[in-house]
């Protein structure tokens, strides 16, 4: 027989499950918009809009592996949310990835999402880990290498400055890519099998990751 709505009832002895609890809880308060979903685009991941200015991104990871990602030298780039004055976009380093110490106009608070990578300032190294979370000032040159055997994926919060847009974080980090490829060509190493061997990122890759040597076989285009 079937359940009258908002009457709870069990599956398989699982928990109970209220029919019409959706409608309910979702009921928007006079003169606010309804919950919606918002489609992702090519350049903009899908999220939900709860509220007027609350805003949703259920599941990181389903972003990382759709667009609107950008892969570059650097790792994968991708867009998540824009706040009035931060914005949050997320960083997939890739296994043999090495970015130099250089500084950054403006600085971030970054969290490790998942994966393990090193950052580097002022000729220190650190192992960052799921659940780390540092932040660098502004001007303040850092770097970071990947001489693990998995993916790392740092999800990111900065102020927002003249990123204003999904439209313009693209262009950006297309340019980017752009510039990154120019850079590679003229002979700038951003991965570890283009370091020489006694480099310092290599000596402390082997001391951290005792399987460092497959990583070093990786090839990237």
């Amino acid at each position: 027989m079937a359940q009258p709505a908002g009457q709870p009832h069990s599956h398989g002895g699982g928990a109970p499950h209220v029919h019409g609890a959706a409608e309910v809880g979702n009921t928007p308060l006079p003169g606010a918009k309804p919950k919606t979903v918002v489609p992702a685009t090519p350049i903009s991941p899908s999220w939900v809009q709860l509220a007027t200015n609350v805003e949703i991104i259920p599941n990181l990871e389903a972003v990382v592996k759709s667009p609107p990602g950008v892969m570059t030298h650097e790792g994968l780039f991708g867009p998540l949310l824009f706040a009035e004055e931060t914005r949050a976009f997320f960083i997939e380093l890739q296994p043999g990835m090495f970015l130099e110490e250089h500084p950054h106009d403006i600085g971030s608070i970054i969290y490790t999402v998942r994966g393990k990578w090193v950052l580097a300032s002022e000729g220190k190294r650190h192992v960052m880990e799921a659940g780390s979370l540092f932040r660098f000032g502004d001007k303040m040159p850092t770097g970071w290498e990947a001489p693990f055997n998995e993916p790392a994926l740092l999800l990111v919060v900065k102020p927002k400055g003249p990123t204003t847009s999904y439209d313009i974080f693209n262009r950006g980090i297309n340019a980017m890519r752009t510039s990154v490829d120019k850079d590679r060509k003229g002979g700038m190493a951003f991965y570890y099998n283009e370091l020489k061997p006694d480099h310092s990122a290599i000596k402390f890759a082997r001391s951290v990751n005792p399987n460092f040597d497959a990583v070093l076989k990786i090839k990237y285009p």
